[in-house]
């Protein structure tokens, strides 16, 4: 686990010996939902900022956040992003690869951390994404970081059917096809698969290192099952699994606003990092369907780790 994290608050929840999870079951299952997420270092102090409303956004192991997606916003401005399918640069040096979830908050929002963030979509025939998810994600990034965002799809899908996925596979999935990461480009792969996860058979996404996400189509309809909107369960899960990916809640900041309860998580039913965003318990906890966005606090939390 990298020096810079704070880790030291959710030791106590990993799970297999590398996995923090996340709770996202019924109030008399809490204790049974997983999200993986693992702290890392505080940061100053941020301006507020307010987060577009339009595409959709998910948790796992090893520092491992679970899904959900922040609620919408008009569309920012956002700064001109590079092609959809960017051109590898051979010249590129690699970088350390990615610690736990959180690890990268820095890099993907501070300017100094990379000079462009590149979204790379993996995902199974049938699995998704079924909304414009990975496009609100480049939306978000791109006015939290001030940087050039795209996002891009392999040019192979990912075979085989519906599994139980464990936090290693979904990290070897990623690593055998979305670029390294390289000094110039900081890399956020989400993988969008069939089945589910391994260690939490309640979770719809997952957060599995930190530059790894997935999100488990099967789970997105069994959440959706009173809600009857896939798409927006979709969406919220997204979003929160890039929420944990970018550090919240409390995974990179000491700010002790995390839920007690559901350590990583918002308190605040509102906000798309609320615990049971994530959960296939979703409708049975949350009514009129799942939040979307990130709430002000979330906003000032990310604001404060790009000003470091």
């Amino acid at each position: 686990m990298s020096t810079s994290l704070r880790c030291g608050r959710v030791a106590a929840l990993l799970l297999a010996g590398s996995v923090i999870a996340a709770a996202c079951g019924t109030d008399a299952e809490e204790s049974e939902a997983a999200t993986t997420t693992t702290p890392a270092p505080a940061q100053a102090a941020a301006p507020e900022q307010s987060v577009p409303t339009e595409a959709p956004s998910s948790t796992g192991e090893d520092g491992t956040p679970g899904g959900s997606a922040p609620p919408g916003g008009s569309a920012p401005a956002d700064p001109a992003a590079p092609p959809a399918d960017p051109a590898p640069d051979e010249a590129a040096e690699p970088v350390a690869p990615a610690g736990p979830v959180g690890s990268m908050a820095a890099r993907y929002l501070r300017p100094s951390g990379s000079e462009r963030v590149l979204v790379q979509v993996l995902a199974q025939d049938g699995a998704g994404p079924r909304t414009a998810a990975p496009e609100r994600v480049r939306q978000v990034l791109a006015q939290l970081s001030g940087k050039s965002v795209a996002v891009a799809a392999a040019g192979v899908g990912v075979g085989g059917g519906a599994r139980s996925w464990t936090s290693e596979e979904l990290r070897s999935l990623a690593d055998e096809s979305a670029p390294a990461q390289t000094a110039e480009q900081a890399v956020l792969t989400l993988l969008y698969l069939r089945g589910g996860f391994a260690e939490n058979e309640r979770a719809v996404g997952v957060a599995v290192r930190g530059d790894v996400a997935a999100v488990f189509a099967e789970r997105v309809d069994e959440a959706a099952g009173m809600l009857g909107n896939p798409s927006a369960v979709e969406d919220a899960v997204t979003m929160h699994e890039v929420g944990h990916l970018l550090g919240l809640v409390d995974l990179v900041l000491d700010t002790g606003r995390q839920d007690p309860e559901h350590p990583g998580h918002s308190p605040n039913r509102g906000s798309v990092m609320y615990y049971a965003v994530e959960s296939t318990l979703l409708g049975s906890v949350l009514s009129g369907g799942p939040p979307r966005d990130f709430d002000q606090a979330d906003l000032d939390d990310l604001a404060r780790i790009r000003n470091g």
